[in-house]
Order: C-alpha cells, then structure tokens, then sequence
C-alpha cells in the first residue's frame, strides 16, 4: 500500500472519529449499517455539509442529547460525504484546498458543483472520478 493511501485511509478514520478504526475490507458495512456514533457528525461542522447529510438541526440537537447512533441511512451519508472529503484533501491537499474545489463548478463535471453531486451516490462517484483523474494528471 502506498504511503498516499495510508494518508487517505487515516483522514477518512479522523473524519469519522469516534466510530472506531476499521481497517479490514467490508467493515465499513457493517459499522455503518449498526449506525455510526453522532459524535462523528462534529467533524462536519460546516452548515453546507451538514445539510448533505439530511438531518434538520431540531433533530441534531435531538441526537446530540441524547448521544445515539446515527441511523443506517444518515450513517452511510456520512461516510459518503467523508470519504470524498478525504480524498479531496488528499489529492488537493490540504482541507482548505479541498473544499474551495469542492464548491465551485468543474469542467470534468459539466460545470456542476461537486458538493452538489454529493447527495446521491452516482454523483459522488462522478465527483471521486474526477479527483482521481486529476491525481494522475488528468484535467479533463
């Protein structure tokens, strides 16, 4: 394994503080189907994203209280919207870079806004794509 994919793969487990390092193939899964920890929704701290994860602050402040798992659903947009954010930064750099491309329109993507994609999974792939693309040079 490559160093940069140790760096991804640590950034993704950061992001998701508090629901446990999974390292193994198909762990996620299944953390995520058991509903991750809400702490892990504190990371998110930006408004923008947070409506990416489909939770209304009434509710947050709910969970928040009370201290429960999110549900499998919100669990998995979650890690949706953390793995890209991961990747994001390390193909970017560091997390301001990132976000900067992840809010404003790209070529690759049409002209779309990446955050935009991100609500559904094929968007997220497109958007992954991408990033991928340009880690091996590829603009277009």
């Amino acid at each position: 394994m490559s160093g940069k994919r140790r760096v991804y793969k640590q950034r993704l487990e950061s992001l998701l503080a508090g629901t446990g390092a999974v390292r193994e193939i198909g762990r996620w899964h299944e953390r995520i189907l058991a509903g991750l920890e809400f702490k892990a929704v504190d990371k998110i701290t930006d408004p923008e994203l947070a409506r990416l994860l489909g939770i209304g602050e009434a509710t947050l402040r709910r969970a928040r209280a009370a201290g429960s798992a999110l549900d499998p659903a919100t669990s998995d947009r979650l890690y949706r919207l953390s793995k890209i954010l991961a990747v994001a930064e390390d193909v970017l750099g560091e997390a301001e870079h990132a976000m900067t491309w992840l809010r404003r329109a790209q070529p690759g993507l049409s002209g779309k806004v990446p955050l935009d994609l991100l609500v559904t999974q094929a968007g997220a792939d497109e958007v992954e794509t991408l990033l991928r693309r340009i880690d091996f040079g590829v603009y277009t």
